[in-house]
């Protein structure tokens, strides 16, 4: 009867493995798409963020130049047009002064360049019957902080295409309102983010904005047809996300049936394995299951570590500068030796005829997180620094995008200099980070370090101070991060400074940098 009774059970516990196998997998599939889909919206969030900067910037720069260099109209609208050539999604870079401001202009008066047809135009009039003060990207400009206001997109008047703008608020220093700067720009390169970030080819990205109405699809669909997405949750698995600093609604459908096959095919191997176990060693045939159940677990949580540590590692490799300066009047170089598969420690230069910018940092914590922070770090510095911007600037910009959202409360340790060849000087701010060392004929000393920053990312609204010193014919400079004085010698003992300190006379490329 046992004997008998054995196929009956086999078959029922073939069917219950089949059950907690398929679930199983069934979780695990769909909790792989969502880190995919999370990771493709981090890198969308990141593609429209440093889109918009750039449009931040441009009006930025305008407004910077207006307060400079105030009523030279031909200057100005020249300005408005190398804006317009630098960045080629923005359609329309205008100034609105306040009535009286312009020296000349009692009338409501505003220059501006824009595109029509392929040409690129600017004019500068004003009427006492253009009212532009109660247009919403005006009055918008005046409620908001340095980052301006974003406007929702519309149809531009003159182009019939979709836009949006960003204005910011021009104050001089006695805090009196002298206008409004501001661009128009297009948002056809919402399509292609939207395209390079599908984490499937059935799946389909799309822009709303904040009253619910479709901007741009991946798909060529109408905003009708996109609701089934949002409704058909029996088919369809929708992630959402907020876009900052614009408030648009990011929306990724992905097919629940990309799931289904996906786990289609390891259901009918498992199906296999356990009729052939239970036909060999019918009375193993639980553990057997057991096993294959905590195999699968393991090997899963195995494959999504080392998918994250191959991520950080590629954004790393990817970002870090590889082309080092050797000539006559300058030798630069580095290295970077993690103590674990990633880290979060940086350094990048630029040189611009006789002066040299560098950076070196330290990100707080391991990853893929350090390794984006690290990331969003040098490209910040890029952005800035070709603005021949002084140290503490450079050290102001980073510090206050960094700062913005930064719910993880990463922090970041910096060291940032500028050099001039031709007199050796040297200016430098320091945020938290270790102190550099100057080395000549054997001998070394610290750079003088007495004013140091806070680190950059918790403070949005800190003001750095700089120094600077000269250095002379034949001295070198090594910055590094702790990695060498947190290294330890055969006997598990830290190295401290003295040991960096002696190890930079003989070796002139020391592990961290």
């Amino acid at each position: 009867m046992r004997f008998r009774a054995l196929p009956i059970v086999a078959i029922l516990f073939v069917a219950l493995a089949m059950v907690v196998q398929f679930a199983i997998s069934f979780s695990l599939e769909q909790e792989h798409v969502s880190e995919v889909v999370e990771y493709k919206m981090q890198l969308a969030q990141k593609d429209f963020f440093y889109e918009l900067l750039g449009f931040h910037n441009a009006a930025d720069e305008m407004r910077r130049y207006i307060l400079e260099h105030p009523f030279n109209e031909r200057e100005l609208l020249k300005t408005t047009r190398e804006s317009l050539a630098r960045y080629p999604h923005i359609n329309n870079m205008f100034v609105k002064f306040e009535p009286g401001i312009y020296h000349g202009k009692e009338n409501n008066y505003f220059p501006r360049t824009y595109r029509f047809h392929g040409q690129t135009i600017s004019t500068a009039h004003g009427s006492d019957s253009l009212n532009y003060y109660a247009r919403d990207w005006y009055s918008g400009a005046l409620r908001c902080d340095s980052n301006g206001y974003w406007s929702e997109p519309y149809i531009g008047a003159s182009t019939q295409t979709l836009i949006a703008s960003h204005s910011l608020k021009i104050e001089d220093e006695q805090g009196r309102l002298i206008g409004v700067v501001g661009d128009d720009f297009t948002i056809e390169w919402m399509k292609d983010i939207l395209q390079d970030i599908k984490p499937h080819d059935q799946a389909v990205c799309l822009i709303y904005g904040t009253n619910g109405s479709l901007i741009a699809s991946s798909d060529t669909c109408t905003q009708e047809s996109d609701m089934r997405y949002m409704d058909d949750k029996l088919h369809w698995r929708v992630y959402s996300q907020t876009m900052y600093p614009i408030n648009m609604q990011l929306m990724i459908a992905v097919p629940n049936a990309i799931i289904w096959q996906s786990i289609q095919g390891r259901s009918i191997i498992t199906l296999c394995v356990l009729i052939i176990g239970i036909a060999v060693l019918i009375l193993l045939f639980r553990r057997i299951g057991l096993n294959e159940k905590a195999y699968l677990q393991v090997e899963n949580e195995h494959k999504l570590i080392q998918n994250e540590i191959n991520i950080a590692r590629n954004i790393q490799r990817g970002i870090l500068v590889h082309d080092f300066i050797d000539d006559d009047q300058l030798s630069v170089h580095a290295t970077l030796v993690p103590m674990q598969s990633v880290g979060g420690d940086l350094y990048d230069f630029y040189r611009d005829g006789d002066d040299v910018t560098f950076i070196i940092g330290d990100v707080s914590g391991k990853g893929l997180p350090a390794a984006m922070f690290m990331s969003s770090t040098i490209t910040l510095f890029r952005a800035t620094v070709k603005h021949h911007l002084s140290p503490h600037v450079i050290m102001e910009e980073i510090n206050a995008t960094l700062s913005t959202n930064n719910s993880l409360m990463m922090f970041v340790t910096a060291f940032i200099g500028r050099l001039h060849l031709p007199t050796g000087q040297l200016t430098y701010c320091n945020a938290g980070h270790l102190p550099p060392l100057i080395v000549k004929d054997g001998q070394c000393r610290w750079l003088e370090m007495k004013e140091v920053n806070v680190i950059l990312g918790l403070d949005s609204t800190y003001h750095f101070t700089e120094r600077s010193t000269t250095l002379e014919h034949g001295e070198q400079m090594i910055v590094f991060t702790d990695g060498v004085t947190e290294a330890e010698n055969e006997r598990k003992e830290l190295l401290g400074f003295d040991s960096a300190a002696r190890r930079s006379t003989t070796d002139r490329r020391p592990d961290g940098l």
